[in-house]
């Protein structure tokens, strides 16, 4: 057998110390880094390193600290005097929702009769288009007109009347008298209550004005050119002459028979009925000029 030289194994056993170094390193190299790449150089007399031992996190014991918890006691049970505040009590605002009007005939006939504390205008005061009637009234007033079927009151029930004296006739006392509830009742009303009312339905008097009226017109301007309308009416002595042309009656003063339609009604009311319409109306227009 021929005998290998001793100084040939040396190359070979720097061959084998490399490739445990390499695994060594593998095994203990951390897993989520990637290893690099080992270059074998030709066989050389390598020298082995120190092996660094990996670095671990320190590990830290886990202390478990027990603390004091004081129960605070609800808000609702402290007592307010510990806590050095004055109880305040606070009212509630209580906001309330604004009423809507009822403008039906049925309620402003109540109205009526409750605010001007007068019963009688349940018979007086028509059943249907109130405040329809009353605007109406109002501007044919203003412009010296009277058409039939327009009007916020009934009728009268007594019929007009005449009576023969010569060869002319004269208008009845009774006549007059008819129109006396009417002149009384408007007279004892407080204007007062009355302008309240006017106001509480403005918006509905509003509407129904407009719809009759031109762009720009104002119920309370034609209301008081209704009422100058009627104060305008002269002052009449007793007795009233008329004469019939077989249709209806006409004034035989021709002073009368040229008044308005609106301020001959007047005078049919009689002149003590005419005076406290007129003392009435002063009163309501010097209210509404303020």
């Amino acid at each position: 057998m021929t005998q290998t030289p001793t100084s040939s194994r040396y190359p070979l056993y720097g061959v084998v110390i490399l490739l445990v170094m390499v695994l060594a390193v593998a095994f203990l190299w951390p897993e989520n880094d990637a290893p690099s790449p080992v270059v074998v150089s030709a066989p050389t007399t390598v020298v082995p390193e120190p092996i660094a031992e990996p670095v671990m996190a320190p590990q830290t014991e886990e202390v478990m600290i027990e603390e004091e918890f004081t129960v605070a006691t609800p808000i609702s049970e402290a007592n307010v005097e510990d806590l050095g505040v004055e109880e305040v009590f606070i009212e509630p605002e209580i906001v309330a929702e604004p009423a809507i009007l009822d403008v039906s005939d049925q309620a402003i006939k109540q109205a009526l009769i409750t605010t001007l504390r007068s019963p009688v205008l349940s018979t007086l005061v028509v059943n249907e288009s109130i405040i329809a009637n009353m605007v109406a009234t109002v501007v044919n007033t203003a412009d010296g007109k009277l058409p039939e079927n327009v009007s916020m009151l009934t009728a009268p029930k007594n019929k007009f009347s005449v009576f023969t004296q010569g060869d002319n006739q004269f208008i009845t006392p009774e006549s007059f008298t008819r129109y006396n509830v009417y002149a009384q009742t408007f007279a004892a009303i407080e204007t007062d209550s009355l302008l309240r009312l006017l106001n509480d339905y403005n918006d509905e008097i509003t509407t129904q004005f407009a719809q009759i009226t031109l762009p720009n017109s104002d119920f309370n301007l034609t209301l008081i050119n209704a009422i100058n309308e009627l104060l305008d009416t002269p002052t009449v002595s007793l007795p009233i002459a008329v004469e019939s042309d077989s249709v209806m009656y006409r004034f035989v003063n021709p002073q009368l028979e040229a008044l308005s339609p609106a301020q001959k009604q007047l005078v049919r009311m009689g002149p003590d009925n005419m005076r406290l319409v007129k003392r009435k109306l002063r009163e309501l227009r010097d209210a509404l000029s303020q």
